[in-house]
């Protein structure tokens, strides 16, 4: 969801009939991706993940756009984007509970959160116990923080940030964010439909940062979404990723063939522990994990290496 400058263009990759091809794609817009932000509040609301508050007009206007779309799409067995977004927030949801309850967590670092209910659901579920920090660009935070207000969220343990964490010093804004929480408590930081829209050298730049900081707590986990290529075969799937890619406006980019590369990717950043969960891992015990083409993201989870 944020640009970031490099020397050499960027290429995605995407797998067609076991085809590597490469597609040379545009630089993200900083303020491209907020029509995703909107139909995703919405897919959440409609889904009673969170309340009326964190949808817009905008969303459902999108929804109805691309409802016909997803229509068609899912009577060829084709990619349905609600079924993937609903898959990926309720398994980060439930990954991020059990680190909560199983007593390793109290704090959390949400990049890119925009109107997702996590924050708040989490911090009314668990009161004062946790400090949860919401960041995203500045016209989105000051949004979150008003519809925060509005549901009475904002406080001492959950408050909203300005950071554009794909900038130059994006790295070293999170890392000042981090230096006000308690590196003796645990520290989850979650990202959410945010890697696919950054380039590959911001994501690797993130990743290497993470690696570090992470371990400055007494325990600390990266939680994330991630689209691979060898995951999105198939004609209906690349033609569903062009769509999202017109949509917000910039190009959507498979970084990693294969979830073991995006893995060995984590572990050269300074991560011991690296697991890639596909959704349907957890038919049974999520919500949703089992909807169909729930695999075609993946969810990352990485601890650091052993001090």
């Amino acid at each position: 969801m944020r640009g970031h400058s490099f020397a050499r263009p960027h290429f995605r990759e995407v797998v067609r009939d076991d085809v590597v091809m490469r597609l040379s794609l545009p630089r993200p817009d900083p303020d491209s991706i907020s029509p995703t932000a909107h139909y995703t509040a919405h897919v959440w609301t409609r889904n009673g993940l969170g309340g009326h508050e964190f949808s817009t007009a905008r969303g459902r206007l999108y929804y109805e756009v691309l409802r016909p779309f997803m229509a068609v799409s899912r009577k060829l067995d084709g990619p349905v984007l609600e079924d993937m977004l609903l898959a990926r927030h309720r398994v980060l949801d439930h990954l991020l509970e059990k680190e909560m309850v199983e007593g390793r967590v109290n704090q959390v670092i949400e990049l890119a959160s925009g109107l997702s209910p996590r924050g708040h659901e989490f911090s009314r579920r668990h009161g004062s116990s946790i400090t949860y920090v919401e960041t995203d660009l500045a016209d989105m935070a000051e949004r979150k923080r008003n519809v925060l207000r509005e549901v009475g969220s904002l406080g001492r343990h959950h408050r909203v940030e300005a950071l554009d964490v794909g900038s130059g010093d994006g790295v070293g804004e999170l890392r000042r964010l981090a230096g006000a929480l308690d590196p003796a408590g645990g520290l989850a930081v979650v990202s959410e439909g945010l890697l696919n829209y950054l380039p590959v050298g911001a994501v690797r730049g993130l990743w290497a940062g993470l690696g570090g900081l992470l371990n400055r707590f007494e325990h600390g986990i990266y939680l994330s979404d991630l689209h691979v290529a060898a995951d999105n075969r198939g004609v209906l799937n690349t033609v569903g990723a062009k769509l999202l890619g017109t949509f917000v406006r910039s190009g959507t980019h498979f970084h990693f063939t294969w979830a073991d590369e995006a893995a060995a990717a984590l572990r050269a950043s300074g991560f011991g522990s690296v697991e890639p969960h596909s959704p349907s891992e957890f038919a049974g015990r999520v919500v949703d994990a089992e909807r169909p083409h729930a695999d075609l993201v993946r969810i990352m989870a990485a601890s650091p290496a052993t001090k």
